[in-house]
């Protein structure tokens, strides 16, 4: 099987656990009697492990190389999925989010560096669509077991075990990835790219992209239960539509990206993204699901086209030490924004989404000018 096809599986399986805990929370936040804030908790578990991963990366790979990372870190998320499948106390279930993260983490660091090192930009756009098959799988094998009476226990299980699946074939074609490398550059040209202000600049970015994504994709279904009264089944293909739509907007766009050019299709996927989420917050019900689908295809090219364009903006060894930062500044606001909407009224949460999506466009409009 050809490298790249590995690539592409590896980002499937780093999509299918990130959206659960949005996913599933209107219905197992009841059997831990715990308010519908308390997400942003798990929320913050999972970007802290995330978080760590991402800064440890290149260490782990430097050690057990590209395929032992994918396989243990794999292994890793699936030990997390199934061990929440046993409904274990709050305590432990924060916990194993927080491995989830780390897990998830690292595969996320490893296949961006990996990848911006060796593929095209219209690689990086289907890696990234790949990851949000994985995203959408997850809510669709929900939605799927919720329906039919199914709980979200088993859903975590079902989901582990796939998991469990894909770090078995990285396990077994490890080699094929290279062995461990060595130790990536010297400080010095880390603080080089905390010093130039493009880099300053995309490291925001992706923080505040990363908000508006996850931010999304983790909160539509209590804002569709709790905010606008739908029914968690229907909240749940909701997930799916955003997820599934922001997969195909990145098949899609990755075909015509070096048509249309990067820079312009930065430039207007990211307008159309602050239009579309207005409708998320304002337009009337079942307009707002078609602005979620828009703002889905609108968000689906910025992540992999900003960081296609990266060694190119930034040029040699500094754009190394900026993808790092980006990845982890991507984990922290996929993270950190999400939890802290959660301190907010559920039905404020798409407005301010909005002003995420409204500083993102401000962003990307300089970034790409």
């Amino acid at each position: 099987m050809p490298l790249l096809v590995l690539a592409y599986i590896a980002f499937i399986g780093l999509g299918l656990p990130d959206p659960l805990p949005g996913t599933l929370w209107p219905v197992l936040r009841l059997d831990y009697g715990r308010p519908e804030a308390a997400l942003g908790l798990l929320l913050l578990a999972v970007s802290g492990g995330t978080m760590a991963a991402s800064l440890l990366a290149g260490r782990a790979m430097a050690a057990f190389g590209t395929g032992g990372v994918l396989a243990g870190s794999l292994g890793i998320t699936a030990l997390a999925a199934v061990a929440a499948s046993l409904a274990p106390p709050w305590a432990v279930l924060v916990m194993l989010a927080l491995l989830s993260g780390l897990g998830a983490g690292a595969v996320d660091a490893a296949m961006n560096l990996f990848a911006a090192a060796r593929f095209a930009p219209r690689h990086l756009n289907w890696m990234h669509a790949c990851w949000g098959v994985g995203a959408t799988l997850s809510p669709a094998i929900a939605t799927l077991l919720l329906a039919g009476g199914g709980s979200w226990r088993q859903v975590y299980l079902v989901i582990g075990l796939l998991l469990g699946a894909l770090s078995l074939a990285f396990g077994l074609t490890r080699r094929r990835w290279g062995g461990p490398a060595q130790e990536s550059g010297p400080a010095a040209s880390i603080g080089g790219a905390l010093r130039s202000a493009m880099a300053r600049r995309q490291i925001l970015a992706f923080f505040v992209y990363c908000g508006v994504e996850a931010g999304t994709g983790q909160w539509l279904a209590t804002v569709l239960v709790a905010a606008r009264g739908a029914d968690p089944a229907m909240a749940g293909a909701a997930t799916t539509l955003f997820w599934g739509a922001l997969a195909a907007g990145r098949v899609g766009l990755g075909f015509v990206v070096d048509r249309i050019g990067p820079d312009r299709m930065l430039r207007q996927a990211v307008l159309v993204a602050a239009l579309a989420s207005a409708g998320f917050a304002f337009a009337p019900a079942g307009l707002d699901l078609v602005s979620v689908g828009l703002l889905a295809v609108a968000l689906a090219p910025l992540y992999p086209t900003l960081m296609a364009r990266t060694p190119a903006r930034l040029g040699g060894p500094l754009a190394v030490h900026a993808v790092g930062f980006q990845v982890a500044a991507a984990t922290l606001g996929a993270g950190l924004l999400p939890a802290l909407l959660g301190l907010a009224p559920v039905a404020l949460v798409p407005v301010l989404l909005l002003g995420l999506a409204l500083l993102l466009a401000w962003l990307v409009q300089r970034i790409a000018a």
